[in-house]
């Protein structure tokens, strides 16, 4: 009986630990998300704020030195929260469709950064924009992309593609851009863009995408 007994208390304690445990876990893997979603968060701010040459240190607050803003649908620019600005941001990297688009404002500049998408060759591209706000010229662009092959589609990202399209400004009423792909012109624009060898139809989206999504800011751009 007192064997028994000793058995069913051990029984008892072990259940007692294995559901201790169980109720930690949980705990431990929703700390380890929440850190990580904020590193997250600071590492892209940081990214946008070295991309638009503002420097933002580990001990600032991103709202110091930035406006989030959206361009809604319907034409109104208002000022968002971080967390709003990136969702909208992540939407537009994976070219999901969206109410409103992203404005990343550097306080007391002219300096703003733009987010547009389009689909490549193999799936979504995007681009962030570095503009004057005042003269609407490009003073920088930076592509991005998920699957475009390397040594073809992939090619949106190398500088001398990227180059192409910094100090030009951004034209409301026709292409800011066109495209010329082995000598031949297949697009027309102000400003002609040498095509990525070999990959015309990743040279075209991303043509295209530039010239229609910086005109969807036209009411940020040109108020």
């Amino acid at each position: 009986m007192k064997t028994k007994l000793i058995l069913l208390i051990l029984v008892c304690a072990l259940c007692a630990c294995k559901e201790n445990v169980d109720t930690s876990k949980p705990r431990i893997e929703e700390a380890k998300q929440e850190a990580k979603e904020r590193f997250d968060v600071a590492a892209i701010i940081k990214e946008l704020a070295t991309f638009a040459d503002t420097s933002l240190t580990e001990s600032e607050d991103g709202n110091q030195l930035i406006e989030f803003k959206e361009d809604t649908e319907s034409g109104a620019i208002q000022t968002i929260d971080m967390q709003a600005y990136l969702k909208l941001y992540k939407a537009q990297m994976q070219s999901q469709e969206t109410q409103s688009l992203p404005i990343f404002e550097i306080k007391n500049t002219n300096k703003a950064v733009l987010m547009v998408k389009g689909n490549g060759f193999g799936g979504p591209i995007w681009a962030k924009v570095l503009v004057d706000r005042t003269t609407r010229e490009i003073k920088k662009i930076e592509f991005g992309h998920k699957v475009e092959s390397e040594g073809y589609g992939a090619g949106i990202t190398n500088t001398s593609f990227k180059s192409q399209f910094t100090g030009v400004k951004i034209d409301f009423e026709k292409n800011s851009f066109g495209l010329r792909q082995s000598g031949k012109k297949l697009m027309a624009g102000n400003t002609i863009i040498d095509g990525i060898s070999g990959a015309t139809a990743t040279s075209t989206a991303a043509v295209t995408m530039v010239n229609e999504g910086l005109q969807k800011y036209r009411n940020y751009l040109n108020p």
